[in-house]
């Protein structure tokens, strides 16, 4: 059986080590190349070891270039978010076509059961969720976004009350959607 090397560096002679754990002031060998090794506690040895990984960090971040990395990173952001704007725009103007075909289908319906009057009603909202579809077919996602920009800085107070009924109507739906995941 070989001999095993206990905390100090020395072996212990029977094949196992020595089971005395270090304790904060258990003084360790330095590796000092001098016959006899200068003694340091656990505590000094960690803070010497921490003192040398920081001064490593810092070296290791000095040579990064952070405004490269974050112009990559805000370029990557906007290309992610303009692709997702384009998705939205596209869903939102095949959905409100669906709409005004639905509804454009519905007014012959209306026309019967409610009269002609509600009726053309009926058919002059399907043409006006046409229109706005293709309008928004028609723009590009930076068009949009200044027509939004626009809209806010003339009517502030109707631009609040249209984002506080949004937030109003997904919340719910947010949580129509758990508590039927919960039934």
């Amino acid at each position: 059986m070989a001999d095993t090397l206990n905390e100090t560096g020395s072996t212990n002679g029977i094949g196992t080590a020595n089971t005395t754990t270090p304790t904060p002031n258990t003084a360790i060998p330095t590796g000092s190349s001098s016959g006899e090794a200068p003694k340091k506690s656990v505590t000094e040895a960690v803070k010497e070891s921490a003192e040398k990984v920081k001064a490593a960090a810092l070296k290791a971040t000095e040579n990064v270039d952070w405004k490269t990395h974050s112009d990559q990173l805000k370029d990557q952001a906007t290309r992610t978010a303009r692709s997702a704007a384009d998705v939205a725009k596209e869903k939102t103007g095949t959905a409100m076509q669906s709409l005004s075909k639905l509804i454009s289908d519905t007014a012959s319906t209306v026309d019967a059961k409610l009269g002609p009057q509600y009726g053309d009603y009926a058919r002059y909202a399907a043409e006006a969720v046409s229109g706005a579809a293709k309008s928004l077919d028609a723009k590009d996602v930076d068009q949009l976004m200044g027509d939004a920009r626009d809209f806010v800085r003339k009517s502030p107070a109707v631009a609040i009350g249209a984002a506080a009924v949004v937030g109003y109507v997904l919340m719910r739906l947010a949580k129509g959607s758990d508590s039927s995941e919960d039934a």
